[in-house]
């Protein structure tokens, strides 16, 4: 990965309090990180049941762009 604007420990922060913001936000299924779509950033990633349920999500948080990914209903076996 080459030189991106934020470092790792600024992107780890920044999802931390992504999750605090958004941690009941309904179908929210997880958040990492990710490269961005210019892939010369680090970006917040986050999963969902459903493409409906990241209506209310900013497209940005705290200088990262958002990444959404459905990835349906995720359920232990």
């Amino acid at each position: 990965m080459g030189d991106t604007k934020h470092s790792m420990k600024e992107a780890v922060e920044i999802q931390r309090a992504f999750e605090e913001r958004f941690a009941d936000c309904d179908g929210l299924v997880g958040v990492g990180i990710c490269l961005n779509s210019r892939r010369d950033d680090l970006a917040i990633n986050v999963y969902l049941s459903k493409e409906k349920k990241g209506a209310k999500l900013p497209k940005t948080f705290d200088g990262l762009d958002v990444v959404v990914d459905v990835v349906g209903e995720v359920r232990a076996f």
